[in-house]
């Protein structure tokens, strides 16, 4: 190999990987550089992530669509409030993420974890497509009509799974319905008793197997 030809250090506010022919594959960017949310070559929400204040990598499938990425920021404000992201996600093809570690933290109040999804089987683009007919229409019957395809297109879409730390303060595993409400909670409470929740569709609790009672 010849050492000559090899780039030791690069500084850029953005790099794209691309293969032979163009097509996108992964973009490194910085907080004013976030690459475009590409689906089927096109840009599905142009300019919607500017000032977005976070950095890092989106990933492309070989079609070029974002498929996934990692994201990282934070914000301090002159009072000393601030606020801390970061994010890694997998994307379901032609749609939004399935998979997905996260961990977020404002002025002390902490979430993070590993999450799972579902998503409709539409194409993610459609939905955008409507939801931007949606905000330009003025009509009441048109707005109606807009709101019940936006609704159908979006049904399936729900957090499945949180395992991690929740803002509450527990640590252990959420199991959700398709309604993305509570149905099985698995956690370490703040006295380090072990406890097992059954919930209902209205959230209450219909059976608790609690270790300190054991």
């Amino acid at each position: 190999m010849d050492e000559s030809k090899i780039i030791k250090h690069i500084r850029a506010e953005r790099i794209d990987i691309v293969e032979a022919d163009g097509t996108l594959r992964m973009g490194l960017f910085n907080s004013d550089n976030v690459p475009p949310a590409m689906m089927d070559g096109v840009d599905m929400l142009p300019g919607h992530r500017s000032g977005m204040g976070a950095s890092g990598i989106i990933f492309y499938n070989t079609e070029g669509d974002e498929c996934g990425g990692l994201i990282f920021g934070s914000e301090k404000q002159e009072d000393g409030k601030y606020i801390s992201n970061l994010s890694m996600t997998f994307d379901q093809y032609k749609q939004d993420q399935t998979v997905q570690i996260m961990m977020t933290e404002t002025n002390g109040e902490r979430e993070y974890g590993f999450r799972v999804f579902d998503r409709p089987n539409n194409n993610l683009g459609e939905f955008v497509e409507v939801q931007k007919a949606l905000s330009k229409a003025t009509d009441g019957e048109e707005k109606e009509c807009l709101q019940a395809e936006l609704k159908a297109l979006s049904a399936g879409h729900a957090l499945r799974m949180h395992a991690g730390k929740l803002k509450d303060g527990s640590v252990g595993i959420n199991l959700y319905g398709k309604d993305q409400k509570p149905r099985i909670k698995v956690y370490v409470d703040d006295n380090d008793n072990p406890c097992f929740e059954f919930l209902d569709a209205e959230g209450n609790v219909t059976k608790r197997i609690d270790g300190a009672t054991i």
